[in-house]
């Protein structure tokens, strides 16, 4: 095998390529990356058995073939150079060799025969989404990933709903519950299916925004290919919260506030809160809004008072400031509404201005107070 190629856009592809490549590989031969050269496409691939990514980039060819090789070796070699042309071979005595403006270095092979087969795509027709619309789903609705081996394994993906015109995303960790719904979806049937959290994050990682993203799916894994790119994820096998059941409807009393200005308020609250909760009392009343914490431990405390349209019922409620934090920082708008009804059940935040094919729904837990 022979080519030449630009460094930075190699390192690049690799640099993608190498989120599928677990820093506690099973096998040494998942520490790998696997080159396939066909004229001139050289076909990259990674993966840790769970999630594994296909990289298809254009190259100068001159020799057909295959090889594994280090990840880490190649990629740390790579980075370190600036932009220019490389020329990679393998070598008769079984190594393979980079060529650069400033050298020549040669490192160990693997038999490329050992990679593991990664999964071929299903015939079955699939679906569409713009590459945009699902970075942010998963951007957003990944702050509400419950934690693997203290929640239920569903809640430790983002569900995916694919429902004929619209596909909804929805995660939560029985804290908080992220609902991101596209209404641009064109698909004849019905899916769901649960992706794990390392799927998300090299999804998140590879997109191109403006291509769009064909998905499938069989009982086991679900397939994103856009621009070159393949990533495969194996699904999580479990039946996903009812989460609908938790969503308020009726909520009477509505707060109606300055994003920025209750997030950075929640923040200096955060500095004079006890951090074992993280616990701000909201107090509310018509037009008043009175945010206070405590930590009597250190004798902090903090109160604060913002500026806001609030109409319905005097209300003092708790909640985690960090999880409030983090919540209001996935928002894009100037405005909010929350919409609360008593002081246990859950609390809806909305951005004001939604775009027309798209609705975000965000759902926050009350802490009890003593």
């Amino acid at each position: 095998m022979k080519f030449n190629a630009s460094s930075a856009q190699l390192s690049k592809d690799l640099s993608i390529a190498a989120n599928a490549i677990s820093p506690k590989a099973i096998m040494p031969i998942l520490e790998d990356f696997l080159f396939k050269l066909e004229g001139n496409n050289l076909t990259i691939s990674a993966t840790n058995l769970e999630t594994s990514i296909v990289i298809n980039t254009e190259v100068t060819g001159h020799e057909d073939g295959s090889v594994a090789l280090s990840a880490k070796i190649l990629l740390d070699t790579l980075r370190t150079l600036p932009d220019q042309p490389i020329t990679i071979e393998t070598l008769d005595d079984k190594g393979l060799q980079i060529t650069s403006a400033y050298g020549k270095y040669k490192m160990g092979i693997d038999d490329p025969d050992d990679f593991p087969d990664i999964e071929s795509t299903p015939e079955e027709e699939g679906t569409s989404i713009e590459g945009l619309v699902l970075k942010s789903a998963i951007e957003k609705t990944m702050i509400a990933i419950g934690e693997v081996g203290v929640v239920r394994s569903s809640m430790s993906g983002v569900l995916f709903q694919l429902d004929f015109n619209k596909a909804n995303f929805v995660s939560t960790d029985s804290h908080r519950l992220v609902k991101y719904t596209y209404n641009g979806l064109n698909f004849d049937s019905t899916k769901s299916f649960i992706l794990p959290q390392k799927g998300l994050s090299l999804l998140k990682n590879a997109i191109v925004e403006d291509k769009e993203v064909h998905i499938f799916w069989n009982e086991n894994s679900a397939f994103f290919e856009f621009e070159g790119f393949k990533i495969i994820s194996t699904l999580i096998n479990d039946d996903f919260p009812n989460y609908n059941n938790v969503i308020p409807v009726d909520n009477q009393n509505i707060l109606n506030i300055n994003r920025k200005d209750l997030m950075n308020s929640l923040k200096r609250l955060l500095i004079y809160a006890n951090k074992s909760f993280n616990l701000v009392t909201f107090n509310l009343a018509e037009d008043s809004l009175t945010l206070a914490t405590e930590d009597p431990e250190f004798a902090h405390d903090a109160t604060e008072q913002l500026p806001c349209k609030y109409s319905g019922e005097p209300l003092t409620m708790g909640f985690s400031a960090k999880f409030f934090v983090e919540l209001l920082g996935i928002l894009n708008g100037e405005e909010v509404n929350i919409e609360f009804s008593n002081p246990k059940t859950p609390v809806l935040i909305k951005p004001v201005n939604q775009d027309s094919n798209q609705d975000l729904l965000l759902l926050i837990m009350p802490l009890i107070m003593q």
